[in-house]
């Protein structure tokens, strides 16, 4: 009888610790997911300016200029490698896409510094990582210098300067 009792005590005790650790009130809740996004996601992109402007054969070039009203509609790669991003710095315009293309086998998820709040500049966050092969776009309407990193790896740093 000991036996019995003592077996439903150590059954029901892992069958909450397991709901605890993995339902909605757990660690499932807290952590982020990592599972790959649509190849591309864009945000602040300004009025009459396609995701794909600039685009050529499928392919994103590293700069295209052009304007609409006066404004740009400019865009920027920057890679990111086995070794970081690439380059580490880019100088763009006010108004400039920046495209973070992964060309590496580890996730990319781009977000404004500082590691973890990522409120440098709040909105230039992707909100989830992408694979190999996935981009993230944003538009950088603000002048200054932003830090950014890979949420993911916070080692992997880069700055972009807007003028």
């Amino acid at each position: 009888m000991n036996k019995i009792l003592v077996g439903l005590v150590v059954l029901v005790g892992g069958a909450l610790a397991g709901w605890y650790f993995l339902g909605p009130v757990g660690l499932k809740g807290k952590l982020p997911s990592y599972v790959p996004t649509p190849p591309s996601q864009t945000n602040e992109t300004p009025s009459g300016v396609s995701p794909t402007a600039g685009t050529v054969g499928g392919e994103i070039p590293g700069s295209v200029a052009g304007g609409e009203k006066g404004g740009t509609n400019e865009r920027t790669v920057v890679t990111y490698t086995a070794n970081g991003f690439n380059p580490k710095t880019v100088t763009v315009k006010a108004g400039t896409t920046v495209v973070f293309m992964n060309d590496s086998s580890a996730v990319m998820w781009v977000a404004s510094a500082v590691h973890p709040t990522h409120q440098l500049l709040p909105g230039f966050d992707q909100l989830a990582s992408v694979g190999r092969g996935g981009s993230y776009e944003y538009t950088f309407t603000k002048v200054g210098t932003w830090k950014y990193h890979n949420h993911v790896n916070p080692s992997d740093t880069g700055t972009v300067e807007v003028q």
